[in-house]
């Protein structure tokens, strides 16, 4: 963001201004930085996931790093808490307060560990360092702080109010680590960690008291707040850029680790000028797995879309989501109370969060008349995370827990003026990486067979929606471990946008009693093809304690993000490339995208006919009475708005007069798991009721796919089935 004049108030200096702010983000980073360089963790050094941010003596953010953002939420709440929590407390330079539950201290999860570090100037307390990070093993029942078998939260972990100080004056408070360390079952990593996220705080501690003695503390503090009201006026500027009015859209979580129900997730996002509520009553009450999402990650995941969509370039601190108020039913799945288990809802209902703000803000952009806001439009991103965790005992004894953030390969959704990210990661993953196939088989006794891109992932479109990935390997250097999976879209799939296709699912299956081995002795590469196997079983969508011996085959793949655009629409020869690439096959290039390839290139004259053959085939036979316009632009199947109402950019052919155009569109509906297949993507069939469905709504004047929907049949739909 270019700090402009107009924003900055009489008195204040922009430079001032600007030079503050960039010194606070780089101290986050340079943090960040400390964090990698100390710790022996790939979740950390490989992945990224951690986050560091600087508060003021209050719980106000400063600023917040690039890495993980539904920590926003999250490290708000544990400072917050942790500040009401010590209210009477001694506090002393060099001290460190260690939290991990989320009922008591926002967190993620469990295994998402804060460290938090007062900053003094002299005597006088003026801030907090807080460094957070995902620690490989704290405690509970399942290696790894994931338990889809849980019922309660006591299950899950070791739980750490506010409050716990586990450094004193800068040295280790001796009866709290001894506690720690005596109920985890990588010790040694753990505590690097715990000082790796010390070290963090240490660095940001030593870089704000400089730059206080090199502006003065009055002048730290004055322009600082100036610096949270520019950023929270230009969130409300775009804010008032939407169109008012009240939107309401469903996401649904798959399986709490027990039964294979889905639970909904239900917001009701309201645009009044320059204020945005996001209301989630309606959403399912609190269940008795993994799967419900504390309220400082329900906060985050709703900053982890709403901030790359209205405030893509407004440097992140306390102002950005004062626009914004999150209400939540407490005991409900987005707000729980104890004993409700909580171990898995951030990758699960908190990534439906992210989705469903995506979708709500896509509709009141589609309603904008400001050109700036309708291209924050997108494909909904796959956005969930597919987890894999194993845990056992190495050849040489020592043991092991490989949490694999491997897991973190999805494909983004589709813009209106590019595909999604191949892998991009999740909506929340501002620097996502994915670790090395060599890094993971030097630290853990696991041999990769393959790692490649999920074809059948990806959201067919204009744009296309990025690909996730899938990857397979066999035990190394042990001899059993226990494995735990969790794979939270696999049934109820991302969206796509304006004509956009929903992408594929994610899941793991287990290949029993291969000839792995045997292909290796004969010098083989194992491939999928090549190799043979007693059983090729699906592991259930949330599932642990599975035992995987030396002969069999782990396999994993990644769901892929919606695309943007009817089909249609896309270049033909961006078609041509895909089909190079591997990407889609022949009959997917003419059977969706209607282009017919000659020796490889296109066929012109044969794609205007496919093209127009395919938009009679979605009229039921009839020819479009409306043509498309041979220069229609991949974005303009999504219907527009005038003084007259809706409209199809595409052929100019008028839709509805109402409030909503689907009203006078009568919507294909079919199973999405069997609808999508014959696009080529792949989705988990839904065996119990309620069913997934997908809803297609298509210009009866010109065939042009509009609007694709996927979402769970109502009671009446049931009963009718």
């Amino acid at each position: 963001m270019t700090t402009s004049s107009s924003y900055v108030p009489a008195g204040y200096d922009p430079v001032t201004l600007e030079v503050l702010r960039m010194r606070l983000d780089s101290i986050v980073e340079e943090m960040g930085s400390a964090m990698i360089r100390s710790s022996g963790s790939p979740v950390i050094t490989e992945s990224g996931d951690y986050n560091t941010a600087l508060f003021d003596s209050e719980g106000r953010i400063y600023s917040y790093s690039d890495a993980v953002q539904f920590h926003i939420g999250s490290g708000s709440v544990a400072v917050q808490n942790l500040v009401a929590e010590i209210e009477n407390e001694p506090v002393h330079p060099g001290d460190a307060f260690i939290c991990n539950d989320p009922h008591t201290a926002g967190s993620a999860h469990p295994p998402d560990t804060n460290i938090i570090s007062p900053i003094f100037h002299g005597d006088e307390l003026i801030g907090w360092a807080q460094s957070q990070a995902h620690l490989v093993d704290v405690g509970g029942m399942t290696p790894g702080g994931f338990a889809p078998g849980a019922y309660d939260c006591y299950s899950e972990a070791l739980r750490l109010p506010p409050g716990v100080k586990v450094f004193e004056r800068g040295k280790p408070v001796e009866w709290v680590r001894r506690i720690l360390l005596n109920n985890v079952r990588v010790p040694t990593l753990f505590w690097n960690d715990v000082r790796s996220l010390v070290a963090s705080n240490n660095t940001g501690i030593r870089r704000v008291q400089s730059t206080v003695e090199e502006f003065g503390l009055d002048a730290f503090r004055d322009y600082t707040r100036v610096n949270f009201e520019i950023a929270e006026r230009v969130v409300r500027e775009r804010i008032a850029l939407l169109a008012d009015g009240a939107y309401e859209a469903d996401e649904w979580t798959e399986h709490n680790g027990h039964v294979n129900d889905l639970y909904r997730v239900h917001c009701t996002m309201t645009v009044a000028g320059d204020q945005l509520t996001m209301d989630f009553a309606g959403s399912s009450p609190q269940t008795d797995g993994f799967i419900n999402l504390s309220y400082g990650t329900l906060v985050g995941s709703v900053a982890s879309a709403l901030v790359p969509i209205l405030a893509w370039d407004v440097p992140f601190n306390e102002g950005v989501m004062t626009a914004c108020d999150v209400l939540a039913e407490r005991r409900s799945l987005v707000n729980p109370e104890p004993p409700a288990p909580i171990s898995n809802g951030h990758l699960t209902t908190g990534a439906r969060v992210s989705r469903l703000v995506t979708k709500l803000l896509n509709e009141a952009a589609r309603s904008s008349d400001s050109e700036v806001v309708w291209a924050r439009t997108q494909g909904v991103w796959a956005d969930s995370w597919t987890g894999g965790i194993s845990a056992g005992t190495r050849d040489d004894g020592e043991y092991f827990v490989l949490f694999n953030m491997d897991g973190g390969g999805m494909g983004t959704g589709a813009q209106p003026v590019t595909d999604g990210l191949d892998c991009g990661g999740m909506m929340t993953q501002v620097n996502n990486s994915l670790p090395d196939v060599e890094m993971n088989e030097m630290l853990y006794p696991v041999l990769y067979l393959w790692k490649r891109l999920n074809t059948a992932s990806a959201g067919h479109g204009a744009y296309r929606g990025g690909q996730g990935h899938e990857f397979a390997w066999t035990l190394h250097g042990a001899q059993e471990v226990t494995q735990t999976v969790f794979a939270p879209n696999a049934q109820v799939v991302a969206d796509g946008f304006g004509g956009g296709i929903a992408g594929g699912g994610s899941g793991h299956a287990l290949w029993r009693d291969t000839n792995v081995n045997e292909l290796f002795g004969r010098g083989t590469v194992p491939t999928d093809t090549a190799l043979t196997a007693s059983t090729r079983g699906l592991f259930e969508v949330n599932q642990q304690g599975v035992t995987i011996g030396t002969d069999d085959v782990f396999v994993e793949w990644v769901a892929g993000g919606g695309g943007y655009g009817d089909p249609l629409l896309r270049e033909p020869v961006s078609v041509v490339r895909d089909v190079a690439d591997g990407y889609v096959t022949a009959d997917i290039a003419s059977r969706v995208y209607g282009v017919q390839l000659v020796d490889g290139d296109v066929d012109t004259v044969g794609t205007e006919r496919q093209r127009a053959a395919l938009r009679t085939e979605r009229l039921g036979g009839s020819a479009p009475r409306q043509p498309v316009a041979p220069d229609a632009s991949p974005e303009s199947s999504a219907p527009r708005r005038d003084e007259h109402g809706w409209y199809c950019p595409a052929s100019g052919a008028r839709l509805s007069s109402r409030e909503d155009w689907r009203a006078e569109i009568p919507a294909r509906t079919s199973v999405a798991s069997q609808r999508l297949s014959e696009f080529g993507v792949s989705v988990r069939p839904r065996g119990p009721e309620p069913a997934v469905l997908i809803d297609e709504w298509i210009s009866p004047a010109c065939g042009t796919l509009l609007e694709t929907r996927v979402r769970v049949a109502s009671q009446e739909e049931v009963e009718t089935r």
